[in-house]
C-alpha cells in the first residue's frame, strides 16, 4: 500500500485525530487560563489584635496600646488597602461600622500612612486602627450597648476587611482582643445592675 492510498484508507481516523488534538489543545489553554487567574487573584489574611508600644522611654511608665490589624498577602500580586478598608459587623443588623484607622493622622506613638496603601506579594503590614481609649468609646457605643440583648449579640461580632479591588476577607480576633471585650462587656452590665440597685 502506497502513501496515498494509505491516507485514503485511514482518513475518518485522521479526522478523528485532528478533532481530538485540537479538543487537547483547547482544554490545555483553558486549564493554563484557570490556573493563571487562581495564581493572580487578591489573597490575603488578616488578625485583629490589641498591641501595646514599646519604647525605651516608656521604661516604668503606663505602655499606650492600640488595636490593630495585621494584614498579609498571601497573592502574586501587590494588594491596595483603601482608607476604609476595617469594618465591624453585628449579626441581626443591618449595615457595618467602618473604622477611620488612626494612622491616616497619626499621632505621638503611629507614623502616619498614605492611603491607599501597597502590600507587595508575600508582605505585610500593621495598621493602627484606633487607641485603646477610642475603641473603648466605640465599642461602649456601637459593638457592646447597655442591654441584655446587645451585650449576647456582642459575643457574636465579626470583622471584615475591603481591598481596592472591592474583595472582602474574614478578619480573625486574637486573644488580647476577645478578652478586651469581655471585660468591656462585665463591665457595662456592672454599670447597668449598679443602675438598677440605686433606683
Amino acid at each position: 500500500m502506497n502513501q496515498e492510498e494509505f491516507f485514503k484508507a485511514h482518513q475518518f481516523t485522521i479526522a478523528a485525530l485532528g478533532v481530538i488534538g485540537t479538543f487537547l489543545a483547547v482544554v490545555v489553554a483553558l486549564f493554563n487560563s484557570v490556573a493563571a487567574l487562581g495564581v493572580s487573584r487578591t489573597r490575603i489574611s488578616a488578625r485583629v489584635s490589641i498591641n501595646a508600644i514599646h519604647h525605651t522611654s516608656l521604661e516604668g511608665r503606663e505602655r499606650p496600646r492600640y488595636l490593630t490589624v495585621r494584614i498579609s498577602n498571601l497573592g502574586t500580586m501587590p494588594v491596595q488597602i483603601p482608607l476604609s478598608f476595617f469594618h465591624w459587623k453585628l449579626p441581626f443588623q443591618g449595615g457595618v461600622f467602618t473604622v477611620v484607622p488612626q494612622d491616616y493622622s497619626g499621632d505621638q506613638w503611629v507614623a502616619q500612612k498614605k492611603y491607599p496603601v501597597e502590600i507587595k506579594a508575600r508582605g505585610t503590614q500593621t495598621f493602627f486602627l484606633s487607641s485603646i481609649g477610642m475603641f473603648h468609646d466605640t465599642a461602649r457605643q456601637h459593638l457592646i450597648g447597655k442591654s441584655i440583648w446587645s451585650r449576647l449579640r456582642s459575643r457574636l461580632l465579626s470583622a471584615f476587611v475591603t481591598t481596592d479591588d472591592g474583595k472582602t476577607f474574614n478578619v480573625e480576633s486574637e486573644r488580647p482582643l476577645r478578652k478586651e471585650l469581655a471585660h468591656l462587656r462585665k463591665q457595662e452590665r456592672q454599670a447597668v445592675s449598679g443602675q438598677d440597685a440605686a433606683n
